[in-house]
């Protein structure tokens, strides 16, 4: 991204000027340029002071000012009036799902509503519901809406947490009297969803004060305490070294795991209080569910990777660079997947475009013959469960991702009727990100879950479990429970870049947590066996 901040301004201008009632081609303009920086991989000051950043396609002469002010100051004069305009607490509102700089415009105005708390207070007053343009259906969406973003206060995706921890770990390190640091916690287990960061320290009797020092403070749970720089929980516990093991086991949880272990004895290793309970090692990600089968899916085990999008549809990347980073990464095969007709507003194919794709991939494999490259199609499921092209169409692709993209307010019952007949429908290899879900975003969708695996196993279908940080769907707890049904599991990146495709790691590890085998996931294939996979189905 060329400035994670700059991107920010851009959209809360754009947020504030329409509040403000501005020209819309001066807010889309802002929309649109903070788009195109958001996928530029290089800084905006060299953007800026290259002139490179007058030479993107849709960077007019104003944010290209803008661009040069935000870099000689940090802000801008535009911006920083706009912000005058409203409280500081108005940028709360851009939380709440379905809640637009229009609909945010007329509570302002007509119930002076600038902050979180007093929207909450005015749905519990009822205020709402006379007000044009929203009613008591949306007033109580509002509030479950409140309640969650209430329940995400504090918490973070898992790679925010490993970018984060990273710091934090390399400041505590180099304390005073620290000699070792290690993570434990959540992060250690690998959890989807974050809400402090936890780490043992081992050492000298310098540490507490070395921690008092850099802002900690101690806790009744014996930690020492203090925030990130990002506003997340940091925690850190003291041990000495013949103790470092069972602190680590202790802290790492979760607590229903460890109080089942029984008392542990103090030790310098994790794997001494293993084999003193006479136990196997269980990796830490594997406690949640509390057992690991033997042949638990290892990183080396994936082969190749399905659905990733390149720039045929919304990807940021050409086919042939996915390609080349495919063979960097010593993958065996490759599936493309793009965005189908449907998702007209993700560039989604149409039939046209997908031969016109199938010719690139025939001359890429021939340039490229040591990869297999597949061509599928992510097709959307449409409200009554059909894929948005014709059967005999559908035919011609190697694989087909089913997914969900539009119409996610349905009824439990039209959910798991839609959900189910997708799987049915011959052309469907795999059903995409499960649940719709978005971690600390959108909650899952509403439908029979335990009905939609039964109908995934009577027919032989296999499941995604998307492997991008902020889906991570199929959740991993379900996972056991397909195991059991011998629905075969890919771990797909979801990839719109080929930095996107290193995001397999994050599937791999829910897929560690459920207690997934090398067998379970059909991505650890062969070439070979893949191919065969595929055309048998």
């Amino acid at each position: 991204m060329a400035s994670e901040a700059f991107v920010q301004m851009l959209r809360e201008m754009a947020f504030l000027a329409e509040m403000k009632g501005e020209n819309p081609f001066k807010v889309r303009a802002l929309q649109n340029v903070a788009d195109l920086l958001e996928e530029d991989s290089r800084s905006l000051a060299m953007l800026v002071a290259s002139g490179e950043i007058g030479k993107i396609a849709g960077v007019g002469k104003g944010s290209q000012a803008l661009a040069k002010e935000f870099v000689q100051t940090g802000s801008t004069g535009e911006y920083e009036e706009l912000k005058k305009l409203f409280p500081p607490t108005i940028f709360e509102l851009r939380k709440v799902p379905g809640l637009g700089p229009k609909k945010s415009k007329a509570l302002f105005e007509q119930l002076s509503i600038g902050s979180l708390a007093e929207l909450e207070y005015a749905c519990q007053e009822n205020r709402l519901v006379d007000l044009k343009g929203f009613g008591e259906k949306t007033q109580t969406n509002i509030l479950k809406s409140i309640a969650r973003l209430k329940g995400y206060k504090g918490k973070v995706i898992l790679p925010m947490a490993l970018q984060e921890s990273a710091l934090v770990q390399a400041q505590l390190a180099a304390l005073p009297g620290v000699e070792a640091v290690s993570e434990t916690g959540e992060l250690r287990r690998r959890c989807e969803v974050i809400g402090s960061l936890d780490f043992v320290l081992q050492g000298n009797g310098k540490i507490p004060a070395s921690l008092e020092a850099a802002g900690y403070a101690l806790a009744p749970d014996h930690s020492y305490q203090a925030s990130s720089e990002n506003g997340l929980k940091v925690r850190a516990w003291i041990s000495p070294a013949s103790a470092f093991g069972s602190t680590l086991l202790t802290t790492t949880g979760p607590a229903a795991y460890v109080e089942n272990l029984g008392p542990l004895p103090a030790s310098p290793s994790e794997e001494k209080i293993f084999q003193a309970k006479q136990l196997d090692f269980l990796p830490p990600e594997c406690r949640d569910l509390g057992h690991a089968p033997t042949g638990l899916v290892e990183v080396d085990d994936i082969r190749g990777v399905f659905h990733l999008h390149t720039k045929w549809s919304d990807g940021k990347n050409t086919l042939e660079e996915m390609v080349q980073a495919a063979l960097e990464r010593n993958l065996e095969y490759l599936g493309v997947s793009e965005h189908s007709q449907t998702a007209f507003y993700a560039h989604g194919l149409n039939e046209a475009r997908v031969l016109e794709q199938r010719r690139e991939i025939d001359a890429l494999q021939e340039k490229y013959p040591s990869l297999r490259i597949f061509q599928g199609i992510e097709s959307d499921i449409l409200a009554d469960g059909s894929l948005d092209f014709p059967q005999e169409f559908l035919a011609h692709f190697d694989f087909v991702i089913a997914s969900v993209h539009g119409q996610m307010k349905m009824s439990r019952d039209d959910m798991t009727k839609r959900l189910c007949r997708a799987l049915e429908n011959p052309a469907t290899t795999w059903l995409g990100h499960w649940s719709g879900r978005l971690l600390l975003g959108r909650e899952a969708y509403d439908f029979d879950q335990e009905a939609v695996l039964a109908t995934a196993a009577k027919c032989g279908k296999s499941i995604e479990l998307n492997a991008n940080p902020y889906r991570l769907d199929i959740d991993w707890r379900l996972l056991p429970r397909a195991q059991a049904l011998g629905i075969p599991i890919g771990i797909f990146p979801d990839a719109h870049s080929a930095e996107g495709l290193d995001d397999v790691k994050y599937g791999l590890w829910m897929a560690r947590k459920a207690g997934l085998r090398r067998e379970d996931v059909v991505n650890t294939k062969t070439r070979q066996e893949m191919e065969a996979w595929l055309e048998n189905r």
